[in-house]
């Protein structure tokens, strides 16, 4: 089977998205420390690919630092801004009154919720990089994005296992086939 080439979809310019108002949703959020010490909860954004826009399926990176000296409503979020968190969540259109046990709990009714966030452009260290200066509720609530996965091609294991939500499969119950006339050498 033959294929031919096709630039439609290739965009060559990976730098930094340009500054402006971007619709997303949410893909992963994790706590991470940096090697100064500092913690902050790493939102990984993608531009939805489901509204006319440009630069879909872009990844936008927002981080959610500790505060060095915490008030105590920021220690009810476990040391975050407290107006941030609860910006974000508002934005995200979490219900007003929820109870949460913890900031992860709240994390896990983040994932996959829309967003519009402006970035800007700032310095550090001397290059320019994306900076998410808001974050606001999306204009298209109504999400119908699809999450680009990296196609798996391996004929040497199959699963019968379907794929989590996550996009990742579940091993514990595969079958492997391997036979002299599947090896290619």
């Amino acid at each position: 089977m033959g294929f031919s080439t096709n630039y439609e979809d290739v965009t060559g310019d990976y730098g930094i998205l340009p500054e402006g108002d971007y619709e997303v949703i949410i893909r992963n959020i994790e706590e991470r420390t940096t090697k100064s010490g500092a913690t902050g909860l790493n939102l990984s954004l993608v531009v939805r690919n489901d509204i006319n826009q440009k630069y879909k399926d872009r990844y936008i990176f927002y981080t959610l630092w500790k505060r060095k000296e915490p008030t105590q409503a920021d220690m009810q979020v476990q040391g975050y801004s407290f107006k941030q968190v609860m910006r974000l969540a508002k934005s995200a259109k979490l219900p007003n009154g929820k109870s949460y046990e913890s900031i992860q709990d709240m994390c896990s009714d983040l994932m996959h919720r829309t967003l519009k966030v402006n970035v800007e452009h700032r310095e550090w260290n001397g290059k320019q990089q994306e900076n998410v200066k808001y974050v606001n509720e999306s204009d298209f609530p109504d999400c119908r994005h699809v999450f680009k996965e990296k196609a798996v091609q391996n004929t040497q294991m199959q699963t019968s296992a379907a794929p989590s939500p996550d996009g990742f499969n579940n091993l514990d119950d595969f079958e492997e086939i391997i036979s002299d006339g599947e090896v290619p050498f």
